[in-house]
């Protein structure tokens, strides 16, 4: 297709094969068949089915972890009796449990090159938080007021 700007062409593709289109001119006559410029190696392919392997597995271990610690656990009775429960812990066992849970930040899962927002534009109306802050005015200058809104009764009927 090289040489081809400007020419008005149809492109053709099936729904499932997102690597490759069909381009044809106006008239239906088949010009070739694109492909993706910047398609990934097989290495890249493996390497991104191994870590997606990677994180469900660990995403399944958490999923187990946490089941199991949410699951009531009882006393142990060999008559009938109202169930009761084992709630048995110690202080430190419950700080690391705690700690362990508020140490664990979102950014550890984000993707290495997470490129942080940019502050919003200075034109845009935002909560006080993530205003920028503004540079003081100085007392010289005088204060612009913004015009006054006219009242209805200022309002003359054609």
């Amino acid at each position: 297709m090289t040489g081809q700007a400007g020419r008005d062409v149809t492109v053709r593709f099936m729904p499932h094969h997102d690597h490759e289109i069909e381009v044809c001119d106006p008239s239906g006559r088949h010009l070739g068949t694109a492909h993706l410029a910047d398609a990934a190696t097989p290495e890249q392919l493996s390497a991104l089915r191994q870590a997606r392997s990677r994180r469900a597995r660990r995403l399944r271990a958490e999923v187990k972890a946490a089941e199991k610690l949410r699951r009531d656990r009882f006393a142990p009775a060999t008559v009938p009796q109202k169930a009761r429960r084992l709630d048995a812990l110690t202080s430190s066992q419950a700080d690391h449990e705690l700690t362990g849970d508020a140490a664990r930040d979102l950014s550890e899962l984000a993707l290495p090159d997470l490129i942080p927002p940019a502050a919003p534009p200075a034109h845009w109306h935002t909560p006080p938080a993530l205003a920028a802050p503004q540079p003081p005015t100085s007392c010289d200058e005088p204060a612009t007021e913004p015009p006054a809104q006219p009242s209805h009764s200022d309002k003359r009927k054609p």
